[in-house]
């Protein structure tokens, strides 16, 4: 590569002020390490050369693109705008030839800053970087501001509006603006200096301000929080502002439980092992059925009929995957080994169907190990123990459990009803309750 020492001319001027600037050289503070004057404009998000008496002001090629110029620097109001706190100004900045700053991308909102230090060059990149990410990743999201919107029902989105469900007027007004005691509110748990340090906050939340039993833990980002909310106000399938989400107010106690008992043949299992064991169960969320005297014996009959025919000699393949089945509204909180994902179908299929029900794919899903064998050997190890080699247990072993019986926990009862028996015998009208 030439040397640059030979350089004459404006193109040795030039490089000398470079060179100046960025090695901190220089006696003023203002504009001799090239920074200064960057941070005042990068700030308003250059609003215009103040230099050019013709251009004056930046003119974008869309309308979007004039915010500067319109005082909302970055897309929000001029209070909103960036700061931009040096740590070691100039003389000392000088002397070491680089400059540390605190970059907030919101000067009201202190928590969240970035740390730089660079040469002059290297802080302006930095920054651009930094902003250019947050706008990117949307990770400028403020929530305070979001909140403050959603609470309202958005009331600054008026544009096609006319013939929604989330009008601000008229017969199908917003719940939540026909009755602001009804709108959502939360409150903070982690201070400012606690988000700045961890980097997320946590909130308590309630749908409804009034209901104050009713709140819900949240924590993540702004934008994790912000999903958490809008997942909280949908769960119920579309529910009212005033009717909490299905799975906040599904509570499955008191009402009666189904239990279905599966075993492993005696005769299949390798000495010094133990018979695996599979269980099922049913909440049977009816609430008439929380009080015994609104259940009759017909009414159990007819279960145990259903379980009979069902699952009167069925067979759950087990294996290394788990299979888990979570549908409170209707009583289901289920999970098992099994061979498939398909074994794992058939079995939550056949669950449902004991009361009617059709299986929700949605609330059925499956975790698989990565290395299964390293995991969850197929030949259990044996250790040393008292002089001998003793077996370890069977981790997920590939084996079959058969329904054996099953039983009805009824809300009163101390012990529980025999629904089927293992030589498939059911309960009957005239048998006696316990």
């Amino acid at each position: 590569m030439a040397s640059t020492n030979s350089w004459t001319g404006i193109g040795r001027q030039i490089l000398d002020q470079y060179l100046q600037s960025e090695s901190g050289a220089g006696g003023g503070d203002a504009g001799q390490m090239g920074l200064d004057v960057f941070n005042n404009g990068f700030e308003d998000e250059f609003p215009g050369d103040a230099d050019d008496p013709v251009a004056g002001t930046y003119q974008g090629y869309s309308l979007e693109a004039n915010r500067a110029s319109e005082s909302r620097p970055w897309g929000g109001s001029y209070g909103d705008r960036p700061k931009i706190h040096e740590l070691n100004q100039p003389p000392a900045a000088q002397a070491l030839g680089w400059r540390v700053i605190d970059f907030y991308p919101n000067r009201d909102h202190k928590s969240e800053f970035y740390r730089l230090a660079g040469t002059p060059a290297e802080l302006r990149q930095m920054m651009q970087i930094v902003q250019a990410t947050r706008l990117v990743t949307g990770a400028r999201i403020n929530f305070e501001a979001w909140f403050k919107l959603w609470e309202n029902g958005f009331p600054d989105f008026t544009e096609n509006r006319s013939n929604s469900n989330f009008l601000l007027s008229g017969d199908k007004q917003w719940e939540r603006i026909k009755k602001p005691e009804l709108r959502p509110r939360y409150r903070e748990w982690t201070n400012s200096q606690q988000r700045a340090d961890h980097g997320f906050r946590v909130i308590e939340y309630w749908r409804d301000r009034n209901a104050e039993a009713s709140s819900v833990l949240l924590t993540g980002t702004d934008l994790q929080l912000i999903n958490h909310i809008i997942q909280l106000e949908y769960e119920g399938g579309g529910a009212t502002v005033n009717e909490k989400p299905t799975y906040l107010t599904t509570s499955r106690k008191g009402f009666p439980k189904i239990k279905l008992y599966f075993f492993e043949n005696i005769l299949d299992v390798e000495p010094g092992y133990r018979a695996l064991k599979s269980e099922l169960k049913i909440t049977v969320m009816k609430p008439e059925w929380k009080n015994i005297s609104n259940i009759s014996k017909n009414d159990i009959e007819q279960l145990a009929k259903a379980v009979k025919k069902i699952f009167y000699g069925f067979v759950i393949k087990k294996g290394k995957l788990t299979c888990s089945y979570k549908n409170l509204e209707q009583g289901y909180d289920n999970w098992l080994y099994v061979r498939t994902r398909t074994e794992g179908s058939r079995v939550m299929t056949a669950l449902v169907n004991i009361l009617g029900h059709t299986l929700d794919r949605k609330f059925l899903k499956f975790t698989e190990t990565d290395d299964e064998v390293g995991a969850y050997p197929i030949i259990p190890e044996e250790i040393p123990a008292f002089g001998e080699k003793i077996k370890t247990s069977r981790r997920r072993p590939i084996a079959e459990t058969k329904f054996t019986y099953a039983t009805l926990y009824l809300p009163g009862l101390n012990e529980p009803l025999g629904l089927v028996d293992s030589a498939g015998g059911t309960f009957k009208k005239e048998d006696k309750l316990v």
